[in-house]
This record gives structure tokens, sequence and C-alpha cells, in this order.
């Protein structure tokens, strides 16, 4: 279990937190001496692949999933990892894109309920924004009677009503359209201004990186990587340069350059990395009369996902 020691002044610091399942007689290592600290304010995205311990990693810090080593403290002091614990309150916590409401209840309903369970006072104005900021259709209809989307939005509210210090979101952006996905960054970035710290975990690689000032990223229970967005982002090369040869073949590289066929293109397109913007002007500019003859051609900026998928292995999905 967690032990209770230490001082740390950030809102929340997790240090060397292991978990271990047995399942079907095999050993499964959920988290290997992972450490987290998030200060108020803070945007993270947790990235990992399916299985790599991001939900585990939640339900540790909330108390609903024990842990077998590590230490917990929450605003510098140790705490008591369990269901009812009084700084709970002061979490918010969404797990796998579903929330805990009642669907007899409304959504309004439901917020009260919520914040009553949580011992807070329940703000009708503060419900008002939050509904306008998710657009939720009908905040007095049950929720039985709205759509999957609409549900999640109503979810949201209830996970944010009482004005957590912490929120854990977990999947939140399953279920939610284009438009759906605006509002909870509109909603997110606003609360975060007001010293909300949230922790994201999502497959939403666009939504993680339109979002979070910090990423963190997790693989077979271990962090591989935790530091600001343009660190993550900060690859030996900045642009790609993917090209679909023609009947001609692939156009002639000066020498010590190589194309890299793409692995999951089945269409046959290669790869060429590219330092800087400089360079990319150079080499487009040499390989210009053997473009003509290419059957399709695109230069990007590398992304969040580039990185992604070099630290967790090609064959790993987000």
């Amino acid at each position: 279990m967690l032990t209770e020691q230490g001082d740390a002044p950030a809102l929340l610091r997790l240090e060397g937190a292991a978990k271990t399942y047995r399942r079907a007689g095999r050993e499964i290592v959920a988290l290997r001496d992972f450490s987290l600290t998030l200060a108020p304010g803070d945007i993270v995205g947790l990235l990992g692949p399916n299985g790599s311990g991001k939900t585990t990693l939640i339900r540790a810090l909330t108390g609903l999933s024990s842990a077998d080593g590590g230490r917990l403290y929450w605003r510098g002091q140790a705490i008591t990892v369990g269901r009812h614990g009084p700084h709970l309150r002061e979490f918010g916590v969404l797990l796998e894109g579903r929330g805990a409401c009642y669907e007899r209840l409304s959504t309004l309903e439901n917020a009260h309920y919520f914040c009553g369970l949580r011992e807070a006072p329940f703000d009708r104005e503060h419900f008002d924004a939050l509904a306008a900021l998710l657009e939720i259709p009908d905040v007095r209809a049950p929720l039985r009677q709205l759509s999957t989307g609409n549900k999640l939005r109503a979810a949201l509210l209830g996970t944010l009503i009482h004005r957590p210090a912490l929120a854990l979101l977990d999947e939140p952006t399953l279920g939610l359209d284009l438009f759906g996905v605006e509002k909870l960054e509109a909603l997110v970035r606003h609360l975060a201004g007001e010293g909300m710290t949230v922790l994201l975990g999502s497959h939403d690689l666009h939504f993680i990186e339109r979002l979070c000032q910090r990423i963190v990223c997790i693989r077979q229970g271990s962090k591989v990587f935790d530091g600001s967005k343009s660190e993550f982002l900060r690859l030996e090369h900045e642009y790609l340069l993917q090209l679909q040869p023609g009947a001609g073949g692939l156009p002639a590289l000066p020498p010590g350059r190589l194309w890299t066929a793409c692995p999951r293109d089945p269409a046959g397109t290669w790869l060429l990395p590219l330092r800087d913007h400089e360079e990319a002007c150079t080499l487009l500019e040499l390989l210009r009369p053997a473009l003509r003859g290419c059957r399709g051609m695109e230069l990007r900026r590398v992304a969040l996902r580039d990185k992604y998928l070099a630290l967790v292995g090609e064959g790993e999905s987000a």
C-alpha cells in the first residue's frame, strides 16, 4: 500500500508507485516505480497504448485501486489512499469516458446529488455556466432520454460541479462529436484558467496536442517521458517528406541520405526526415525535376503522433 511520508508543496505528488496483478497465473505489472507531480493550473496529457497503465494510475490516485508500493501526498501532506478520505472531495473523476450519474435523474438533479455527496454547496450560477459551456440541451430531462454524447456532457458537469482542485479525466472525448470535443476543450481551458489542475488520459492525440502544455507518456507501467509539449515535439527532425513514387521510382538523394519505407502505408509511401526549414527547401529544390513524375507528395511538420509512436513503438496504437 502507499505509505505516508514526505512534504511537498505541489498540489499532488506521487512517488514510486507500483501495482502488479495476477491474471490466469501470469503476473502483469500495471505500474512500475511511477512518479508524478501536478501543480495548480496544470493541463497534463497522459498518453499510452491500451494496457499501458493509464487507467490504473488514475484509479490509484483516486483510491479506487490499491497500490503495492509508493508514496502519495496532497497539498504537501501525506494522505491515506482510500475511497473516503476527505481529500477526495477536492477531486473530480471521470473514468473510461463514463460518469457515475444516475440515468433516472436529470443533469440538474445529478449535480445537486454530487455536491451533497462531496459536502459542497450547490452553486446554480456555476451550474448554469458549465451547462452553457457544454451546451447541454435540457438540464431537467432524465439522462436516459439524452443521446450518448449529451450523457457524457452531463457526466462531465457532475464531475466538475463542486469546483474540484484536481480533475482526473480518463477518455473524456469518448462519445463526443467534433462540436462536443470543441466544447470540452473550451471548458478545460476555462477551468484551468481559474486554477484547476487537469490530468487528461486519452487516445485522442489531436485533442491532447491542442490542449495540454505538458505530456506524460507511459508504456508497460513505466514512465517514458514527462515534460513540456514543446520538449516532447523537439525531435531530431522538424519536417517529414512523404512520397509516393511514380514509374520512374524513387528520386536519387545526396550521399548519406536514404528513403525509409512507411510500414503503415500499403500504397507504397516513402519517408524522408528533414532537419529544418532550410534543409527542406534545399532538398525540394534538388528533387524538383524528379518530383513531377511522382504519384503523390506531402511535406509536413512532425506532429505529436510521430513522437508518440517513436516512444511506444511502431506496433502500438494510440
